[in-house]
Order: C-alpha cells, then structure tokens, then sequence
C-alpha cells in the first residue's frame, strides 16, 4: 500500500508547483504588503472568483507559501522571494518552467520516438526562434536566467582572478547578471555585454559597455577574455562548433575563454531530467568536460585549467594558439 500511495501523489505532485505559478502570474504575492491583508479585499481588488480564489489560498496556506490568521493573508519566507521587487526575487524562474516548457514536456513522447524536439513539433520553430518573435516572451525568458545567473555566479570574481585582462566580452550573456558582477569587484576592468539586439535593448543602463549582434555570424573583436556561459549547452556540436570558431576569429593570440558549463563528468548530480528538458525544448544535452574540450580544441584553443563554481557548474579556461 506505501507504494501504491507515492505513485498516486507523485502523480499529482505537479498540481503545487502550477498552484504556485498562478499565483506568480496572477502577481498574487506583489499584491500582498508586509502588513498583510483581508483576502476578501484581494479577491475583490483583482477580480477573482470567491470560491475558487479560496482553494487557491488554502492551497498556498497549506505548501507555507501563504499564512492566514481571521482572514488576513501574511506572505511566508517561501513567497517573499516570489515577489517581484524583492533582490533574490524568483518569481521569473518560477514562471518560467509552466509555460512553454510544460507544453513540450506534456509531449515528451514525440521526442522520444522521434529524437526531435517536441517544442518544434508544437510551436513550429525552434525554441530560440521562438523567443526572437515574441519579445513578451523573450524578455520573461531572460529575466528568469538572469535570476539563476545572478545567484549561480555570485562568487566568481573571487573563484578567477580577472585582472589580468583589459577587455573581458560575455558572449550571449543576457541581462548582464555575470559581466556586472565582474565589474562591479573589478571597476578598472573593461567590462562588454553582447547579445542579440532584442536582448540588449531590455537591458538596464548601467557601468559595463553593451553591442549587439548575433554570435553565429560574428563576435566582436577587442577583447582579451571572453566568458561563454551556459551557451554551448543548447545547441548540437556543428552550432556550437560556429560559436566557437567566431570567438576564436575575435581574440587575438593567447586570448582566453571562460567556458562555464555543468560538465557532468565533474559532478555526482544526475543530469538525466535536465537532459529530456533539454531534449523536448532544443535537441541539445549537457555535455562531459571532454566533450567541451574536443570542440574547443577542433577550433584552434587549448585547455589551460579548470575550476569549481558551484555544485553543478564548472568553469574551463581555453587559451588561443
């Protein structure tokens, strides 16, 4: 009977994450102050359905993303952070995977049988394709990689030592969470973000340099350093082998790259979920540290080092010959 009971909750288990979501898109959380609130002021004040509005908050009560006592709703430790104004706000992240993403996954049979990427078969273009033509959607996407970014390379300036370099360029670096923490701890550094022009046009002024362009035809030259993360991983090994031969025609010789990548080999986390996600979504995998080291080795580059940043990411550094 034990068994039988998990496989029936784990077959529901999706139901609090999606109840989680809604309430993120519904921008429940922002709308809810330190103080707290009468929940009927909020059902009233958003327009919601009485009943099922309630559901929802016992459900949110209930996973401790909500506290309510006499029908005031308090936000929880776990729903601060799902608030958009909040610093460590997650709230794009928590978005982010019960859109698109469940769509494909709801057929992950397709990709299975086929090998191709159900995302494709449903949306008919490719993932990227995608978000280029829907700027609502690609700018929801980069905020939610923005907020992994930001937390996932938080210690890097103190892991690798940027000074040596006059120029460091963050090749498809999004909204700039990695380059800005460069140079916020390294201010004498010359800090570029580049990206596609939808991309950089959303971007925040601020104190490092940004261009524009798509790095399948070319990256800017200038640079002494160039950080590719969590770039190569979405694409197969002849896309990958373009990004990596227009870095090397950008640096000049002895240039260096950061390649930072959840290398599977360097770490005891099984990467098989991310693997099918990646599967349904874009047709591409997370690769081992010598997988990385072939393609950049194809393409004129040297492995100098490699080095720990966190419990899933690696960073290998290349030199060019």
């Amino acid at each position: 009977m034990k068994i039988k009971q998990e496989l029936k909750s784990m077959f529901t288990e999706h139901w609090k994450y999606m109840t989680v979501s809604a309430a993120c898109k519904l921008n429940l959380f922002d709308n809810i102050p330190d103080i707290g609130i009468n929940q009927s002021r909020v059902c009233d004040s958003m327009n919601f359905n009485p009943e099922v509005f309630d559901f929802l908050v016992s459900s949110l009560v209930d996973n401790e993303f909500l506290k309510r006592n006499n029908g005031i709703l308090f936000l929880t430790e776990k729903s601060i952070l799902l608030t958009e104004d909040n610093p460590e706000t997650l709230k794009f992240a928590c978005l982010n995977w019960s859109s698109e993403h469940l769509d494909a996954w709801q057929n992950l049979d397709y990709t299975i049988k086929t090998g191709k990427p159900a995302f494709d078969m449903i949306f008919g273009s490719s993932f990227f394709e995608h978000l280029n033509n829907n700027p609502e959607d690609l700018n929801k996407y980069h905020l939610a990689m923005n907020e992994y970014a930001r937390d996932d390379y938080k210690n890097i300036s103190e892991i690798i030592d940027f000074t040596k370099h006059k120029t460091v360029i963050d090749v498809g670096g999004g909204y700039g969470a990695l380059i800005s923490n460069i140079k916020t701890n390294n201010p004498q550094i010359n800090c570029i973000l580049f990206d596609l022009p939808q991309v950089i046009k959303n971007v925040v002024p601020g104190d490092i340099k940004t261009l524009s362009g798509d790095f399948f035809n070319n990256v800017p030259n200038g640079s002494d350093a160039i950080i590719l993360s969590r770039i190569i991983h979405d694409w197969d090994d002849e896309n990958a082998l373009k990004i990596i031969h227009n870095c090397h025609r950008a640096l000049p010789e002895n240039g260096s790259i950061y390649l930072i990548e959840n290398c599977i080999d360097k770490t005891d986390v099984d990467f098989s979920l991310l693997n099918l996600n990646m599967s349904v979504m874009c047709n591409s995998f997370e690769r081992t540290s010598s997988q990385y080291i072939s393609l950049f080795n194809r393409q004129g580059f040297a492995l100098i080092s490699d080095i720990k940043l966190n419990q899933l990411q690696t960073i290998l550094i290349f030199n060019k010959l």
